[in-house]
């Protein structure tokens, strides 16, 4: 397994984990429910971000630590879409982020 594949699964079982309210269960396609945005305090917002910035400061580590060992890219894209969508709610778009210097 490719390290950045890794570091993915990691932060999407701990962001599952830690911040439940932001993954909701899918509804049935029989039953429609609206559900409000959850609401969350500053220090909860500054403690998501904190947790999304060291997710990405890690991935661009990975990636780094991949290119040089020869690892193909193996992120699975349904791993990388809730990584995006969580890094998304503090203002964060994860793919320009990793595009970004590798150099850490």
């Amino acid at each position: 397994m490719c390290v950045v594949s890794m570091i993915g699964e990691h932060y999407g079982d701990k962001l599952r984990r830690e911040w439940p309210q932001f993954f909701p269960v899918q509804p049935s396609p029989v039953f429609q429910q609206y559900v409000a945005p959850p609401t969350v305090s500053r220090q909860e917002f500054d403690e998501l971000k904190r947790q999304v910035d060291e997710m990405v400061s890690l991935l661009k580590r990975a990636k780094l630590y991949d290119e040089q060992h020869g690892e193909p890219e193996c992120e699975i894209e349904e791993k990388m879409a809730v990584l995006r969508t969580v890094a998304r709610l503090v203002g964060v778009d994860l793919d320009t982020a990793l595009k970004g210097e590798t150099n850490v």
